[in-house]
């Protein structure tokens, strides 16, 4: 299992950027995995910010605690290290505006920052790690990154107040997903995983809906 905590994003954006995009309305592969290592990159001193958070922030097992203490070590400090990191990438990005290539452009950023991410925690849980850390964690990063390169696209140029409502997003989107690990933290592993799929589900058909004609081809 611990196979899928380390490869399910990679894998995720190698099935992603292999899809036939338009090349007049995506960006070219090379250029997709050039920003996908660009996202590794940043993890770097990303991930130093989230280990400071988690000295702060400590974890707690008690009521709201928990879900906050889930919130802020899993989900929110990394979504916002990773947001960040972006902020200030995007302007050597040059993106156009279209649809597909923020989508994609962002997508490719976001699951580089968050696979280095998802390997630190199969180092630092080696031995024994559980259900949570090797399936529900990775699967609900996966549903992450979608969610964030599918609201990207509203906040185009991320500059200013747009910028900010782009860090807002990106923080309801993990405040969202911290509520399965926050359920199976309460000992309900059955529910956690059905709201875990589901989230991940969701965020597939939202892909779908949103970019149908990459699908059909």
């Amino acid at each position: 299992m611990i196979l899928f905590l380390i490869a399910s994003l990679p894998l995720l954006f190698s099935l992603v950027a292999l899809l036939p995009w338009d090349r007049g309305r995506g960006p070219h592969t090379l250029t997709t995995v050039s920003t996908y290592l660009k996202g590794l990159l940043i993890f770097f001193p990303g991930y130093l910010v989230i280990l400071i958070c988690r000295r702060i922030f400590g974890f707690s097992y008690d009521g709201f605690l928990l879900y906050l203490s889930f919130l802020l070590r899993d989900h929110l400090v990394p979504a916002l290290a990773a947001v960040a990191g972006f902020l200030l990438l995007s302007n050597k990005l040059a993106l156009p505006g279209k649809d597909e290539e923020i989508f994609l452009s962002v997508f490719a950023y976001m699951a580089g920052f968050m696979t280095l991410l998802n390997l630190t925690d199969a180092l630092r849980t080696w031995g024994s790690a559980d259900t949570y850390t090797v399936f529900l964690l990775p699967l609900l990063r996966l549903a992450l990154v979608l969610s964030v390169a599918l609201v990207a696209g509203r906040f185009y140029r991320w500059e200013g107040r747009d910028g900010a409502l782009f860090c807002a997003a990106a923080a309801a989107c993990a405040m969202v997903l911290s509520c399965a690990s926050f359920v199976y933290g309460a000992s309900r592993v059955t529910l956690a995983i059905f709201l875990t799929t589901g989230f991940f589900l969701a965020s597939c058909i939202v892909v779908a809906f949103r970019f149908p004609r990459v699908l059909r081809g």
